[in-house]
């Protein structure tokens, strides 16, 4: 390998760390991407697949989006759970293998009950002091897509209320995920 393949290495995984928006990257420099030849295009990709798979498994997801889904159907990879609820929860997201994504634009309960959990309150002010949800027109509106452990802590903080994911997040037609996740 010579400095232009390593200059298309770091210009690739940088483009990719930002596209999938995982982490805020600190860097004061934007890699530019050098021009190399199409067979060294291929064999420094093949290098990239290696990376990525490597840092994965070290645990670092810096290259993986969230929004991938659970289980290789390609019919599931469309699929959107919504939650409508009181107090003006409204709310998208998806399963996927690491927990449960709600995505950007969803919106959150603008009260909690009384019995609201204190470690998903805890959670739920987190998000807020952290601008990951915000105060936007009168409603707390998530501003990117965040990955939750589970289903059910997703739920609770849209809803603002102790809730069971698996009931609550439902598809179009109906379906709770609790029964999609069977089916699969």
């Amino acid at each position: 390998m010579n400095k232009a393949h390593i200059k298309y290495i770091e210009s690739r995984l940088y483009e990719i760390a930002i596209t999938v928006d995982r982490f805020l990257l600190d860097n004061s420099n934007i890699p530019t991407l050098p021009k190399i030849s199409e067979p060294d295009k291929a064999e420094m990709e093949e290098f990239i697949e290696n990376i990525r798979l490597l840092v994965n498994t070290l645990g670092y997801k810096i290259f993986e989006s969230l929004r991938e889904p659970v289980g290789s159907n390609s019919d599931d990879k469309n699929e959107k759970f919504f939650i409508e609820a009181a107090r003006g929860a409204k709310a998208q997201g998806i399963s996927t293998n690491e927990g449960f994504v709600v995505l950007k634009g969803s919106q959150i309960a603008q009260s909690i009950t009384n019995s609201f959990p204190k470690n998903w309150m805890k959670l739920r002010d987190a998000l807020i002091n952290d601008g990951i949800i915000i105060h936007e027109n009168n409603v707390l509106v998530f501003t990117s897509d965040f990955l939750f452990t589970s289903a059910s802590a997703a739920a609770a903080v849209v809803m603002g209320r102790s809730a069971n994911g698996l009931a609550e997040w439902k598809l179009e037609d109906g379906r709770i995920l609790k029964a999609v996740e069977k089916e699969n």
